[in-house]
């Protein structure tokens, strides 16, 4: 696996394995990600491989601006769209109904470098870049999975997941509570 400090010349080397169906690891406020392009099916599945995660175990999307979401997600709730505008680009992870049926868990990250690669590649699909069941890595050394690139972008901000709210029920519920503190 490739290593690169992240800068203009290791975010374009990204953009080029996202756009060719690769997989990358990356750095968020939160803890490193593992993601691939939302239109690779081959991707999607070396993900589960990676990380040994199980196959009923949905992926997020994290995208960079409400424009993706629009293409993803219907009826959205308007304390949603709330908790959108005060905590997004943030730690916050929300369910919401997916077009086409179910549901799809999304975030608009706080991180600049990862924000241009998902604006410039469209969404990924992703999720910490650990086994399933490890602890999420928060630095670039912590990581112990292989993808195509991994972008070191030194330590997490926060060193803790995202909460995950499901705005699909009324009222909504705090699925994992992460670095925003909200009350159900």
């Amino acid at each position: 696996m490739q290593k690169l400090k992240i800068n203009k010349s290791s975010v374009k080397k990204a953009k080029e394995i996202i756009q060719a169906g690769g997989v990358i690891i990356f750095p968020t406020e939160t803890v490193y990600g593992i993601g691939t392009s939302i239109k690779s099916k081959k991707g999607i599945k070396r993900i589960f491989e990676i990380k040994n995660r199980p196959k009923d175990k949905q992926l997020q999307v994290l995208i960079s601006d409400l424009k993706q979401l629009k293409d993803l997600a219907v009826s959205i709730p308007a304390y949603a769209k709330d908790l959108m505008a005060e905590y997004w680009p943030g730690p916050l992870t929300l369910v919401l109904k997916k077009k086409g049926g179910g549901t799809i868990g999304v975030r608009m990250p706080y991180h600049v470098e990862l924000l241009k690669i998902l604006q410039d590649c469209g969404p990924m699909f992703a999720t910490s870049a650990n086994v399933s069941g490890c602890p999420a890595p928060t630095s670039a050394s912590e990581v112990k999975i292989e993808a195509d690139l991994l972008l070191d972008g030194g330590k997490c901000k926060f060193k803790l997941a995202s909460t995950v709210i499901d705005a699909t029920s009324k009222p909504p519920t705090v699925l994992r509570h992460g670095k925003i503190k909200i009350k159900n």
